[in-house]
């Protein structure tokens, strides 16, 4: 079978995603941008939604992901963020935290 690598969509305007921490909890996760910045958010999670996992140039049980960083993707002062598929390749099966 030929591997196809997923379009990954090409950074765009500003973003930043970042926890809100209150008395050393979470409480809530910030997701900020302008039009562009937001897009690029769509964008990004609609190719890995959309991705193919069989087609991926990945090994049988993982999963189909991409990071955004600091820096990079995301404005300097946001955390780092994975955004990942649930089902592996070769099974399908979900990950643990979804209650297989």
């Amino acid at each position: 079978m030929k591997q196809n690598s997923v379009k990954w969509p090409k950074p765009e305007g500003k973003l930043a995603i970042y926890p809100s921490i209150e008395h050393g909890q979470v409480c809530e996760v910030n997701i900020i941008g302008n039009p562009d910045g937001l897009r690029y958010l769509a964008s990004a999670l609609l190719a890995v939604a959309e991705a193919d996992p069989q087609k991926c140039p990945i090994p049988d049980g993982a999963y189909v992901h991409l990071h955004l960083r600091p820096e990079c993707e995301l404005i300097d002062h946001s955390s780092s963020v994975m955004i990942s598929r649930a089902d592996e390749k070769g099974t399908g099966k979900l990950m643990e935290i979804f209650g297989r």
